[in-house]
């Protein structure tokens, strides 16, 4: 099977003490068409999944982020017919430049991202949720 790797960008912020995820809207033809997802997408030959992010955002989304700004979260392996999709994820927080560009979905703790079911791609619910247990089990952020 073949290994596919994925870099993806995950702005988020806290508004009215809720945890904010930004998201755009796909318009490729693709299985993801019309849903909302993360600014990303595949990691270049000799490229490192950091630099891919900041590429892909300035591809995607028009705007340069600094990639020492940028958490990773982690690698989340996700299966389709003839290949694993490793999405490699990063934290970035807010950029006033998202406003105009996406929306923001707000993670509220009694539903996570099951209010999204249909919205979003299948995989992003896991990093959703994993996103907002691992923000509200730290008591020191906010």
């Amino acid at each position: 099977m073949k290994l596919l790797p994925v870099a993806l960008a995950i702005f988020y912020k806290f508004f009215d003490e809720k945890l904010h995820v930004w998201t755009q809207t796909r318009l490729d033809d693709g299985v993801y068409h019309g849903l909302l997802e993360f600014p990303g997408g595949k990691i270049e030959e000799n490229e490192s999944p950091l630099d891919a992010v900041v590429r892909e955002v300035h591809e995607e989304v028009g705007i340069m982020i600094d990639p020492l700004a940028g958490k990773f979260m982690g690698i989340y392996p996700t299966a389709h017919k003839d290949k694993v999709i490793l999405l490699n994820v990063f934290l970035f927080l807010d950029r006033h430049e998202l406003s105009s560009k996406g929306s923001w979905l707000c993670i509220e703790r009694d539903k996570l991202s099951s209010i999204y079911e249909g919205k979003i791609p299948g995989p992003n619910h896991e990093i959703i949720d994993d996103l907002f247990r691992s923000i509200y089990s730290d008591p020191h952020q906010t």
